[in-house]
């Protein structure tokens, strides 16, 4: 299961929806499945349909959790046209796979729905979602 506190969800939320309409994305980092930060990343592509993380920034971000003792929980990104499960690109270019995926829907953009999911070796398992 993948904990996020409400306040923590709502600024990811408020990141996405500020990117829209192209792709958001960041990470998510805390401690033994529930989230105690987020990092908001740059899409360099400014696609709204695909996204790369800004490497410095992902690095920089990385480095920031891994020095608070943290582990990365989730990887998010919207999609904004399109449901709130993996596309196929998004299975292929699943690289970390003790990272959960958390992708947020905004074809409702007054209703975003997130939900989460493992991928790992192009099989896709939903992980619980719970909100604080």
């Amino acid at each position: 299961m993948l904990t996020i506190p409400r306040p923590l969800y709502d600024a990811m939320i408020q990141h996405l929806q500020d990117e829209y309409p192209q792709e958001g994305c960041g990470l998510l980092a805390g401690k033994d499945g529930r989230v105690s930060r987020l990092y908001p990343v740059e899409n360099v592509l400014r696609s709204p349909t695909a996204y790369k993380m800004e490497p410095t920034q992902q690095i920089q971000a990385i480095m920031e959790l891994e020095a608070a003792g943290l582990a990365l929980l989730a990887i998010y990104h919207s999609h904004p046209q399109g449901p709130s499960t993996p596309s196929e690109t998004d299975v292929a270019l699943a690289y970390w796979p003790e990272a959960a995926y958390l992708i947020v829907s905004l074809q409702d953009r007054a209703v975003p729905q997130a939900r989460a999911f493992a991928i790992l070796e192009g099989s896709v398992t939903e992980i619980p979602l719970a909100l604080l």
